[in-house]
């Protein structure tokens, strides 16, 4: 409590800059009663020109937002009275609303965080993180209020204007809708005005493309169809699209000649001569011959069906190349195999909008040749030269090709980058469309980076935009069902599931499965058991590997486990003895190998069995259970366990079944509570045995502590002579337009062992694995980009090869045979981090290098400063001194904290070691 007026305005005075020269003087007169303070509220809201509801009653009457006229006016200051009067009530909420209005975030944002959480707190920090752009967090916030108190008006305002800055103008319309039914005076009314426009408005560019859409194929159908000239010029993307079937359908010359002024049209809104030279080309053919192919195709086409490889075969010997063409890139195995063919004929007639497409084909193939980085390549030269050209649906295409790239790739930041890219395109050329393609890319983007709220956002927009023909009712359900599951809401997605099993035609797969497989627990049924062997009877059926069986056993194992558990024990057992046979490029197999270690791991905690949890850890882990001073921690969904072994070997153990926060959003304090910290207290140090979501947190212990994660043996091998590899200067690929590194500094006195230095253009990947091979010391200077392949979570940029290869990656790592059981320095940024929050492999960088050979690895799992490298220099010397790597750490982190309190970064930084 504050003792006089003075003190009060000396802080608000801090906190207002601008007036600092009169707070005094204002503050000792008087209030004047409710007529100022209705004046003031008055003033703050006349002035305002936010667009977010604020739950502060005076903050919230509505008030009519007129245009500046595009000059901002800079807002009159606070007066400093009226802000000390409310200081004095203790009133944080008047306080924030004020500095709301005034749009003074920043401020608002502080004060607010002073209060306990609320819903009416929360709805006003989504206010504040909405004026950032901050979407996503706010919607998260919103979704938290709304779940407790449904009809919150000012909630579901600041929802619906999330929404409609994320493009989800369906929901955002139906949220609008919500308010307007509350009847408030002022807001219902433009409420109403909002959803109507954004409905009507989104709903035009459905119909607009539609139109074009089925005005273009109506020509395969009727030779007296008018030419849909109008349509070319709203939506030329979809008539070009449709457009070259109609000329491959055509069955005679006239036909043909009949689309010349369509051609002539798209080639006059988008460039060049390519159709009109294509309906010149195509009208010259016999069409004695082509004439019944072109029917043929033309009958297909209306079937909307694959193309059989026999019919591709036959029309490629008949010499119709266009018909060969549209054919091949209908069937997406012919495409890859006559891929050269397609290529060679599409230079040759130099149609650009065909050759941007075979150019994401080829893409396509060397993705899945393994040579991502040159469809990386291809994928973005081909974004350059479509966007120097006429802008077109190709373009966003090729974006959603190198989302896709990345998002398989695990790179999620990328990916999302390029889907959100995609989507804005996309709505702006009216191309309905790549609109719902790119919804489905955001849906599947935001789950595997956790952002729960989102993905439900994307398929409930999906949903409200009427989804695909194909499938409106299964694929909604069963993702908001398995995103649910993720989340932690397992009522929701049990929920969710028995709408997918509804659907009619649903074809179960392993999502249903996998996803049913855990929540049949939340809502059990007798008939439960049945439904799962339908779906995975469906799933075995449809997916006919190796991998996809073991996957199927592994879910009939969870399912079992908690009331037959013999009968779970011995399937899950099979499922890691099988899974071990298969190569671990067979991903189905090593996600069920790693599920069924963390259900075997966390269903020993339930039963207080922490022994035999620490030996599966240690198992999985490939490495000997400690004897003593060693923390072993799992998590499955909802459940999870902590087990220590204290310096005597005693053992303390945790067991949570009923998390409802997932693990990535909630402190590792609430996996490894206090009571099973304090039994490791008197250790020198800490061996910590952690899988996946677990492995990679730095946060387990208390700092003052020394740990390390332990996975894998050191194999005894030749000794080696001492050498020292360092990697610096690194000439990054200009398309991550990624800025220079400063350069490394040679030690200014000799080395005790012998230094190699690979920089600049002789820094390549493989210059860098054949000279790793016999080191004894690994320094690694270089950008880290996080989220890479699954079984890559992180991956470190090289100088480029010839072939344009640049990453240093985990799977490559774990190949090599690393001789000189080197200790591995990778001063890079997020070099340790994992892939996402929802991975079930702790393949990143750290880990890879341990299966290569390495005694020692250390990494940062955040975005580190330049200097860092004088901090991994520190703990190397130390090393070599003699002090244990993680005591090592400990000591040079607590260095580097005592000079700087922004040094904060230091405790990200993890050690993996293996066990002697």
């Amino acid at each position: 409590m504050w003792k006089s007026k003075s003190d009060k305005a000396l802080v608000l005075a801090l906190a207002a800059p601008v007036l600092v020269v009169t707070a005094l003087l204002v503050v000792r007169t008087p209030s004047g009663g409710n007529g100022v303070e209705a004046r003031f509220w008055a003033e703050r809201r006349a002035s305002a020109r936010i667009e977010a509801r604020l739950t502060y009653p005076e903050a919230d009457r509505y008030r009519p937002r007129v245009s500046a006229g595009g000059c901002l006016v800079p807002a009159e200051p606070i007066p400093l009275k009226e802000l000390a009067r409310l200081e004095e009530e203790g009133n944080w909420a008047g306080i924030a609303a004020a500095y709301g209005l005034q749009g003074e975030w920043n401020q608002a944002g502080s004060f607010l965080e002073r209060m306990s959480s609320s819903v009416d707190r929360d709805s006003d920090l989504a206010a504040v993180q909405l004026s950032r752009g901050a979407h996503e967090q706010a919607l998260r916030l919103l979704d938290r209020v709304l779940a407790r108190a449904p009809a919150h008006p000012q909630a579901l305002w600041n929802r619906a204007l999330a929404l409609r800055d994320m493009g989800l103008t369906m929901k955002a319309a139906e949220t609008f809708e919500k308010v307007a039914a509350l009847g408030e005076q002022g807001w219902s009314r433009e409420a109403k005005a909002q959803a109507l426009t954004l409905r009507e408005e989104t709903q035009a560019r459905s119909r607009k493309w539609h139109g074009a859409r089925d005005a273009t194929l109506a020509l395969l159908e009727d030779p007296k169809a008018p030419l849909p000239l109008q349509e070319a010029r709203q939506s030329p993307g979809v008539v070009r699209q449709h457009f070259y079937d109609v000329v491959r359908a055509a069955p005679s010359k006239e036909r043909v000649l009949a689309l010349m002024p369509l051609a002539r049209e798209l080639d006059r809104l988008q460039g060049g001569t390519s159709l009109g030279d294509y309906v010149t080309r195509v009208s010259g053919r016999d069409f004695t011959r082509r004439g019944a192919l072109a029917q043929g195709y033309s009958e297909w086409i209306r079937k909307r069906a694959g193309a059989p490889e026999s019919l591709v075969e036959t029309v490629r010997a008949s010499g119709e190349e266009d018909l060969f063409v549209g054919m091949a890139l209908h069937n997406k195995a012919a495409a890859l195999r006559y891929l050269p063919d397609l290529v060679t004929h599409v230079q040759r007639e130099k149609d650009t909008w065909l050759g941007l497409f075979l150019e994401r084909e080829q893409a396509r193939k060397e993705t899945a040749d393994g040579e991502w980085w040159k469809a990386e390549q291809r994928l973005f030269n081909a974004l350059q030269r479509c966007r120097e050209g006429a802008f077109s649906a190709r373009c966003v295409d090729l974006e959603i090709r190198l989302g896709i790239l990345y998002a398989e790739l695990r790179r999620l930041t990328e990916a999302e980058q390029h889907a959100r890219t995609a989507w804005s395109w996309a709505r702006q050329l009216q191309e309905w469309e790549l609109e719902l393609t790119t919804l489905e890319m955001l849906v599947h983007i935001s789950r595997d980076r956790g952002d729960f709220s989102s993905a439900l956002a994307y398929v409930e927009e999906w949903t409200a935009r009427g989804g695909r023909v194909i499938d409106t009712c299964y694929w909604p359900h069963i993702n908001q069902a398995h995103t649910h599951y993720l989340a932690l809401r397992p009522e929701a997605a049990r929920a969710s599931l028995e709408a997918a099993a509804a659907c009619p035609n649903a074809k179960l797969d392993l999502m249903f499965g996998a996803t049913f497989a855990e929540m049949a627990r939340a809502r059990p049924d007798p008939k439960d058991a049945e439904r799962l062997s339908q779906a995975l009877d469906v799933a075995r059926a449809s997916n006919p590997t190796p991998g996809d069986a073991i996957y199927a056993r592994y879910l009939e194992g969870r399912f079992v486990l908690d009331h037959e558990h013999e009968r779970g024990v011995e399937l899950l057992t099979r499922t890691l003895e099988d899974a071990r046979k298969l190569p671990s490029t067979e991903p189905l197999a090593r996600e069920a190998w790693t599920l069924g270690y963390s259900s075997l791991v966390t269903d020993a905690g339930r039963r207080g069995d922490y022994a035999r949890a620490l030996e599966l850890l240690a198992e999985q882990l490939g490495t000997q259970v400690p004897a003593r001073c060693a923390l072993g921690a799992a998590v499955h969904n909802e459940r999870s366990v902590a087990v220590a072994r204290g310096p005597a070997g005693e053992l303390v153990g945790d067991y949570q079944g009923t998390r409802e926060v997932p693990f990535a959003e909630s402190p590792s304090v609430k996996l490894v509570p206090e009571h099973v910290r304090q039994a490791l207290k008197g250790c020198a140090q800490v061996e910590v045995l952690a899988w996946a979501p677990v492995f990679g947190r730095t946060d387990l212990l208390p700092v003052d502590q020394p740990w390390s994660f332990r996975m894998g043996r050191i194999v005894p091998g030749v000794s080696a002579p001492s050498r020292r590899l360092v990697v610096s200067s690194v000439e990054a690929p200009a398309l991550l337009q990624l800025p220079r590194l400063p350069t490394w500094t040679p030690p200014s006195e000799p080395e005790p062992t012998r230094l190699e230095l690979l920089s600049g253009s002789d820094a390549t990947p493989s210059r860098v694995l054949s000279s790793m091979s016999d080191a004894t010391e690994i320094e690694i200077h270089a950008h880290g980009i996080s989220d890479p392949v699954l079984s890559d979570a992180s991956l470190v940029v090289l100088s480029p090869e010839g072939n344009g290869r640049y990453a240093l990656t985990a799977d490559i790592v774990r190949k090599q045979k690393l001789a000189g059981a080197p200790m591995v320095f990778l001063a890079a940024c997020s070099a340790g981090r994992l892939a996402s929050t929802t991975t079930h492999e702790p393949f990143s960088l750290p880990a890879a290098f341990i299966e290569a050979g390495a005694r020692a690895v250390l990494a940062s799992t955040v975005d580190i400063p330049d200097a860092a490298g004088r901090f991994f220099d520190g703990v190397r010397q130390r090393i070599r001194g003699g002090t244990a790597p993680a005591v090592a750490l400990r000591d040079e982190r607590q260095k580097w904290l005592s000079r700087d309190a922004r040094n904060g970064w230091t405790h990200h930084v993890l050690l993996v070691e293996t066990s002697d």
